[in-house]
């Protein structure tokens, strides 16, 4: 069985090692680890990991991480966590990007719709994590409004 919780102060070098195994960036993350869900097994063992970088009414979707052992019903989730979370928060719409298109088709299949860049608030466009992590012009972006 896998438990969602939200991530706190104690779980950042643990979150860190995770998203490093995949190589994927964690640039902010000392001060964003309470936006953070984590996917444990029964053992406490991260298996998961999904960020929500708040920007006032928007979010950043970021950091999506997931072990091999992971199923698809686990991954939705994982999102429908995510998406509840936000809207707690007063999240009016979330974005996310993504450089595989095959991703793409999948996150349109939870509600997330294509985006021109130029649809996207700057301060998405500006956030630590979407400057080192992806080429706006190689990216494809989603939304979904909440």
């Amino acid at each position: 069985m896998k438990y969602v919780r939200t991530a706190n102060r104690n779980d950042v070098q643990m979150v860190e090692r995770f998203l490093g195994q995949a190589n994927i960036s964690a640039v902010g993350l000392e001060d964003l680890i309470e936006d953070f869900l984590v996917v444990e097994n029964e053992e406490g063992k991260i298996e998961g990991t999904l960020g929500i970088e708040r920007h006032g009414k928007y979010a950043l979707l970021r950091s999506l991480v997931i072990s091999p052992s992971f199923k698809q019903h686990h991954i939705l989730q994982l999102f429908e966590q995510a998406q509840i979370y936000a809207k707690k928060r007063e999240v009016e719409k979330l974005f996310l990007f993504t450089n595989k298109a095959n991703f793409a088709s999948f996150f349109e299949l939870l509600g997330f719709v294509p985006q021109k860049i130029e649809e996207v608030p700057s301060e998405i466009q500006q956030s630590p994590y979407v400057k080192e992590t992806f080429s706006l012009s190689e990216s494809k972006v989603l939304a979904c409004e909440l």
